[in-house]
């Protein structure tokens, strides 16, 4: 069972990572407007932080 939530903390990383890393790339290699980096990172945001919020109460309880 503590492989299977290892396995799945993993996963859960990785997807929360993949918007991140592609926001770089546009800002770095693909010189993206600023209006349009800054909208994605403001809806990231919002999803990180309601992610957060479950895996906290997640945790307390």
């Amino acid at each position: 069972m503590i492989g299977l939530k290892i396995e799945l903390l993993i996963e859960l990383v990785v997807i929360l990572l993949s918007p991140i890393i592609h926001t770089y790339y546009l800002w770095k290699y693909k010189h993206v407007d600023k209006k349009e980096l800054i909208k994605n990172i403001k809806i990231f945001v919002v999803l990180y932080a309601i992610l957060g919020l479950v895996g906290l109460a997640l945790v307390i309880k």
